[in-house]
């Protein structure tokens, strides 16, 4: 890979972070919503917060999905000495993004919890 693809790469995954900085501020939103909602029991509050949490862990999967894409990438490159560490790195990124599957599902199946679905 020329270094050109190797810095673009680097500065894609800094836009990565900053977008995950806004959905980790989005969470606190939410669970500002679920005080609201805990002081005046007003259902509108709780709704919000179950749509940004929703959405965070929508966008969240498609940044796990990418670094799974990635590390899988980076694995198929290296040498069978080196596979046994990057394996380690791959099945992290797989558990990243089952966690978010099951997120999801709790978050859409449920409608009371309160709190972020901490991603």
């Amino acid at each position: 890979m020329s270094i050109e693809n190797e810095i673009f790469r680097l500065q894609f995954e800094d836009f990565l972070w900053i977008v995950f900085i806004v959905l980790a501020c989005l969470n606190i939103w939410g669970d500002y919503d679920d005080r609201l909602f805990l002081r005046s029991n007003n259902s509108f509050y709780k709704e919000e917060s179950n749509r940004i949490f929703n959405f965070t862990l929508f966008i969240t999967f498609f940044i796990y999905l990418y670094f799974f894409i990635r590390n899988y990438k980076k694995y198929m490159e290296v040498n069978d000495y080196q596979k046994k560490l990057y394996s380690v790195k791959l099945f992290g990124s797989i558990f990243l993004i089952v966690g978010v599957i099951c997120l999801l599902y709790f978050q859409s199946h449920q409608n009371s919890f309160v709190g972020s679905p901490a991603i």
